[in-house]
């Protein structure tokens, strides 16, 4: 095998595909990436890499002189491209399982394992569905925070993703949903309208991994304007994303609940400015037990009191004005929680929807950009 591309246009799909490679695997081979090229007009250099749970395969412009395949370990061509001269990189087998790289005056030699022993890809089928990449790239950072980082409670370890509602209008036919929850807070985005394609009947409910959802908005983030084409089977979710396919193993187990836990009866509400209460939440933040991370909110008419106190650091507070008529009630809740939200919501306002001091709250954008978006979260016992 022997081609040449810019390093530039390479280091791009290494970037990638680094993402996606275990760093520290148990199955050497799986460190690697698969390399293909045919050679002839228009060439272009395909790239694969796998951690049996999620592949992605993608391609760059290449001059391939002789077609081929390689495998080549993922980490260290990433770091020998990232730190060559921006010029053309030439590459040659030299048929004794190692492959020699060139660029301007660096050489190296690289241990190339059999490409025989590198796992079987899964075949991708017809992608039926798509959805504006920019709309992917909205949802996917507003709830992914709210997955579980328990590896035990692996049904809450990704995202519950919807596709249509079963409903008779066509907007909720052609909804997209995201839901994600780790037990002690909910975050659900819902976009209708949006899907294209195929013909939707009952709901698709997929149960697709934290890592997947995180590159798939990676993937978003470079698609500019374009579409993202998606599919499924038993065991597999498909994306495809300009000239990059991505595939996932679905998790198994069952997604809570969700719509349960989403309260209805919330009938007391106080809009916040949101920088307000990002810096107010920051400055009381730092006396907050570093266990527990309780921060106190206590509402009564015309003003919320936030406080925080620790046996090790003393105690904090700060008032804020606010349209509230009352009754007083005092809420405890994680700072942590609320900040991931206040973090991802990029809105000028947020409401705190609650009923009383132990049941569920719920906060969302006082103003829509098109998107349902909410979060729900449990207080903490005082």
């Amino acid at each position: 095998m022997e081609f040449s591309v810019a390093k530039a246009d390479l280091l791009k799909e290494l970037t990638f595909l680094n993402n996606v490679v275990e760093k520290k695997t148990t199955i050497p081979i799986l460190s690697n990436l698969l390399l293909t090229g045919e050679a002839g007009p228009g060439g272009a250099l395909t790239l694969a890499g796998t951690d049996l749970d999620a592949t992605l395969k993608t391609s760059c412009a290449a001059t391939i002189k002789h077609s081929g395949t390689a495998l080549l370990p993922a980490r260290r061509l990433f770091d020998i491209a990232r730190n060559l001269p921006d010029a053309d990189i030439r590459f040659k087998s030299d048929g004794n399982g190692n492959m020699n790289l060139t660029c301007e005056g660096s050489r190296f030699r690289l241990f190339s394992p059999a490409p025989e022993n590198y796992p079987s890809l899964p075949e991708l089928p017809e992608l039926p569905l798509s959805v504006p990449a920019a709309i992917v790239r909205a949802m996917i950072p507003r709830i992914l925070f709210a997955t579980s980082q328990e590896e035990s409670r692996y049904q809450l370890n990704g995202v519950q993703m919807v596709v249509g509602g079963g409903a008779a209008s066509e907007s909720k036919r052609r909804l997209l949903r995201m839901v994600a929850t780790d037990g002690h807070r909910l975050a659900f985005i819902e976009k209708p309208e949006c899907v294209a394609g195929g013909a939707l009947g009952k709901p698709i409910n997929l149960l697709i991994p934290k890592k997947t959802m995180a590159e798939i908005a990676r993937l978003a983030a470079d698609a500019a304007d374009g579409d993202i084409a998606f599919g499924q089977d038993d065991r597999h979710a498909f994306f495809r994303v300009g000239t990059r396919t991505f595939v996932s193993r679905l998790l198994a187990g069952q997604f809570p609940n969700y719509e349960m836990v989403m309260p209805k009866n919330n009938d007391k509400t106080i809009a916040f400015e949101t920088e307000r209460l990002v810096a107010a939440f920051r400055r009381v933040g730092v006396i907050a037990d570093e266990m527990t991370r309780a921060v106190k909110l206590h509402a009564s008419e015309g003003r919320v009191e936030i406080t925080a106190q620790s046996p090790e650091s003393g105690e904090a507070g700060e008032t804020l004005g606010v349209d509230y008529p009352g009754p007083s009630v005092t809420i405890t809740f994680n700072v942590g929680y609320l900040m991931d939200f206040l973090s991802a919501v990029h809105a000028a306002q947020v409401s705190f929807e609650f009923k009383d001091e132990i049941s569920q709250i719920q906060l969302r954008p006082t103003e829509g950009d098109g998107y349902d978006y909410r979060y729900v979260v449990m207080p903490m016992r005082a």
